[in-house]
């Protein structure tokens, strides 16, 4: 997406009325949603459609089977995955609803405060049931390595528990 932007700037085009056909990739909206923006759209602050439900999941891999076993967490307008704050770090993340037919959609930006990634949350809960997938990129001074990954899960009865345990 910024190649083509780049390339239709030094042509001039872009602003001669073209309309460049790309949509923008999960990276490049990470990189347009300042953290700040995100933990301050919760509505009310500090509270959310999802707040108390904790789901036990299984992800990996997107079209491999599941390797990891995790808890996807909502409390107070913040979403966790246990598997993500112990081993990587991702702090407890604000996360975003729709309302659908059947349930509720949510979109998280998490972002690793001690490494340049980020992971992009996409999940659907329906019932008792949370599917999803999570586009996960590692920006590195020589390339950007993005992975995307696939997750599904029941609804836990454990209550939620958003303190690192790591």
């Amino acid at each position: 997406m910024r190649w083509i932007m780049l390339f239709a700037v030094v042509l001039g085009l872009a602003g001669a009325g073209y309309v460049i056909l790309s949509a923008p990739s999960d990276a490049d909206h990470a990189a347009a949603t300042p953290r700040a923006l995100l933990m301050e759209m919760s509505d009310p602050k500090g509270a959310g459609a999802l707040d108390g439900l904790r789901f036990d999941t299984r992800m990996g891999l997107k079209g491999k089977p599941a390797e990891l076993v995790d808890e996807l967490q909502f409390d107070q307008g913040l979403f966790m995955s246990r598997e993500c704050t112990d081993r990587c770090n991702y702090p407890p993340s604000a996360y975003l609803t729709r309302s659908v037919a059947g349930g509720t959609d949510f979109i998280v930006e998490a972002y690793c405060p001690t490494k340049t990634t980020t992971m992009i949350w996409r999940g659907q809960i329906r019932g008792d049931v949370v599917t999803g997938t999570v586009t996960w990129t590692s920006r590195r001074w020589y390339r950007s390595v993005t992975q995307v990954l696939s997750f599904d899960g029941q609804r836990s009865s454990l209550p939620v528990d958003m303190a690192a345990s790591g």
